[in-house]
């Protein structure tokens, strides 16, 4: 029995909202996801597991249709999903009152449930989201009976706020795959055939690394899986040092070339470094030089203390030079005594 295991799809999100190319991140997310579905008709998929937040929120009509219609171009293929915390069930949820095709299971209880396909002697279990919240672990108590069939675990959690996951009790629970959403970042354990697939595009600037989804198969023999990379795009840091000879106009210069112009690459750009304290750098002039999406700067003015001293002898700057300064300043001092100083000689 073959299977592909996606979730955290997050349909209708926009990334980096206000950014030049936040509707071309948008519909990544929907091309991906078309990638997926094709991906599935391909290799004969006889399952597609959807382990929660296909939907960014509670989904448009519109939204529906056009998911429908993608699920309508596999019919072969058995498609279970379960709603996640982000497009939770409620009274009016398209989940409950979409004409969905035939081929779409829709976990929708708020306790564990299961839906059976006896021609491929398999059971899906999993339970959806009705509040933004579930703080109650409800799988570690899960176990599956010894009658033949395939059993496999949808669920959506991993942290404290949704549903707190215990790794050694599912493992003991008897599935023969949990398939995992929630936690944008890929993991695959070792031990049990448990999986969290990510989300199959990054959403946001946090989501460091690459995104995609399972490709498995169950037989007598186990359960053989593998991740598949998806993504249109890729989050990356980048560390740039300064000195004090460095300008805004030659940080992007350098930017400009380090950064890889693929179209493919998002950055978040950590500026570090001692510069010249008349000199601060212009984050509106640095992100023209490619998709830069976070700057922190932790560079830090370097002051001639010596001099300041000697200019400021008889008034605060000294004094407060003298206090913060000297081999055994902590790192907290000497923060503090480059904040001070930026204030007392910039009153401004």
């Amino acid at each position: 029995m073959r299977f592909i295991h996606t979730a955290d799809n997050h349909l209708g999100a926009t990334p980096d909202s206000g950014m030049p190319w936040s509707k071309e991140r948008a519909q990544a997310l929907w091309d991906t996801f078309r990638k997926i579905i094709a991906a599935a008709g391909d290799t004969q998929a006889d399952l597609l597991l959807i382990a929660g937040d296909l939907f960014h929120q509670q989904p448009l009509q519109r939204e529906c249709k056009e998911v429908n219609y993608l699920f309508s171009t596999i019919p072969a293929t058995r498609i279970v999903l379960i709603a996640g915390n982000h497009d939770y069930i409620t009274p009016s949820s398209p989940y409950l009152n979409y004409p969905w095709e035939k081929n779409v299971t829709i976990l929708a209880s708020e306790t564990p449930d299961s839906v059976y396909f006896p021609e491929i002697h398999t059971e899906v279990h999993g339970f959806s989201y009705h509040r933004r919240e579930i703080r109650e672990a409800l799988c570690d108590n899960l176990t599956v009976p010894d009658d033949g069939r395939f059993h496999i675990l949808l669920a959506h959690g991993g942290d404290e706020s949704h549903v707190p996951l215990h790794m050694d009790r599912l493992a003991r629970s008897g599935f023969d795959y949990i398939a995992l959403g929630h936690i944008h970042q890929p993991h695959l354990w070792d031990k049990a055939p448990i999986a969290c697939c990510g989300s199959p595009e990054p959403l946001d600037k946090t989501d460091i690394g690459r995104r995609g989804y399972i490709v498995g198969e169950l037989s007598g023999a186990g359960c053989h899986y593998r991740w598949q990379a998806s993504a249109s795009c890729q989050y990356r840091t980048l560390t740039a040092t300064v000195n004090t000879h460095t300008t805004t106009a030659q940080l992007a210069d350098t930017l400009r070339k380090n950064l890889r112009q693929d179209g493919r690459s998002l950055y978040r750009v950590t500026l570090t470094g001692q510069r010249d304290p008349a000199v601060h750098f212009d984050p509106e002039i640095i992100r023209q030089a490619g998709r830069i999406v976070d700057i922190t700067d932790n560079t830090e003015p370097a002051y001639d203390l010596d001099a300041l001293q000697a200019e400021h002898a008889h008034d605060l700057v000294s004094r407060y030079i003298q206090a913060l300064s000297g081999p055994e300043a902590t790192p907290l001092e000497q923060k503090a005594l480059h904040y001070g100083l930026r204030a007392l000689l910039n009153p401004d």
